[in-house]
């Protein structure tokens, strides 16, 4: 059971969705090194971009490519200790008032990926709601 644990891998069960996939994200294979979660803000889009901009800079990934008219993020981040890559897409939905932030995060390489892609995106989604905070704490 103890080797068992540590290679369960990325499985969303303490991340909740609150919207489906985007259609212009592929869902994760059957393998535990990915995960696809959507979560609903109560801001704009543009602005909720240029968080996620600053959460991913704050994240230091190897590369970064930003689209701000497709309101879409794809980073790389390379594991320093085996200098295995995982890829990051995020995607914002503008919904009214509102917008869905879509987040892929997947190993290219392994099966498991001892939970790095589930945490990459709870630090990124915790990122961003800390912006929020702080924004509405200034208004």
């Amino acid at each position: 059971m103890a080797v068992y644990f540590p290679l369960q891998g990325s499985r969303p069960a303490d991340i909740h969705s609150d919207s489906e996939i985007h259609t212009d994200i592929d869902e994760c294979p059957d393998s535990p090194n990915c995960i696809v979660v959507s979560r609903s803000f109560e801001m704009e889009a543009e602005q909720l971009f240029e968080f996620l901009k600053k959460a991913f800079d704050d994240l230091n990934p190897n590369e970064i490519d930003a689209d701000s008219s497709e309101l879409k993020v794809h980073a790389v981040f390379k594991i320093p200790l085996f200098g295995f890559k995982d890829d990051v897409i995020a995607l914002i939905e503008p919904n009214g008032s509102d917008s869905v932030l879509h987040l892929k995060s997947s190993s290219r390489v392994g099966y498991s990926d001892l939970g790095v892609n589930r945490r990459r995106v709870k630090r990124i989604f915790k990122k961003v709601e800390s912006y929020l905070i702080v924004l509405n704490k200034l208004t």
